[in-house]
């Protein structure tokens, strides 16, 4: 999700045997880390990171809901609120991808189809709300969602899903925060806090991204009917081979 004039691989072309990105877009892969697994934590858990801990100051105790939690992002911040002791509450869609959600990691799953979440969100928070709302949907439904966020709390909008305009919603004791992950990048010394972060995470089994399927460049098509049936839970990764 880059900007046009950003010079990451969104201009460079990423469905190709070789691309050309400007050196500071680049990661060191760690070692033991294999390709599949390098190519997928590091997006996810980047935004995770960089909306929860450097905007959000999540701290162990903090309740935060999680929208589209199947989304490698939000699995990626399941598993950070998990680490730092926080209690990650999933929304998704239906019950139909509940079980693993949680054994993922998160704390409560919330089915959208289910009924009204702000009201299921506030029965779990005995009325007051999540400190931290984490919605990569945006839309119309925006301004609803923000009455699940508590009195000074924050709701941090990362994606738009949903696709339709997004009214901001005025009314609430709230803050409301657009996150893109430029924002780490931007500041060397949060890109380095970040990289850190995940690391440590990766070393001590807390944090590892989740990898639905792979396919191989030459099924890219086949690729992206699978993306668009919204079945898969985590990533799903296209390979090159040399």
């Amino acid at each position: 999700m880059a900007k046009p004039n950003d010079d990451g691989m969104s201009i460079h072309g990423i469905y190709a045997d070789r691309a050309i990105v400007a050196a500071r877009r680049l990661i060191s892969r760690p070692d033991g880390m294999d390709a599949v697994t390098g190519a997928a934590i590091w997006v996810p858990a980047f935004t995770s990171y960089g909306a929860l801990v450097e905007v959000g100051r999540l701290r162990p105790g903090d309740l935060v809901v999680i929208t589209a939690a199947s989304s490698s992002v939000g699995l990626a911040a399941i598993q950070i609120a998990a680490y730092l002791g926080a209690t990650p509450i999933a929304v998704t869609r239906t019950g139909a991808k509940a079980d693993r959600l949680l054994r993922a990691g998160a704390a409560q799953v919330i089915a959208a189809d289910d009924g009204d979440v702000v009201k299921q969100v506030h029965a779990l928070t005995g009325g007051r709300g999540a400190r931290l709302v984490f919605d990569g949907l945006a839309g119309p439904g925006l301004p609803d969602l923000a009455q699940a966020v508590a009195p000074d709390g924050m709701l941090i909008v990362y994606g738009s899903l949903d696709g339709r305009p997004t009214p901001l919603p005025m009314w609430w004791p709230i803050n409301v925060y657009g996150y893109a992950i430029f924002h780490l990048f931007a500041d060397a010394e949060r890109t380095r806090r970040a990289e850190a972060f995940i690391a440590n995470g990766l070393r001590a089994g807390a944090l590892a991204p989740v990898i639905d399927r792979t396919f191989d460049l030459t099924d890219i098509v086949e690729a992206h009917r699978y993306m668009e049936s919204n079945t898969q839970v985590g990533k799903i990764v296209v390979t090159v081979q040399h």
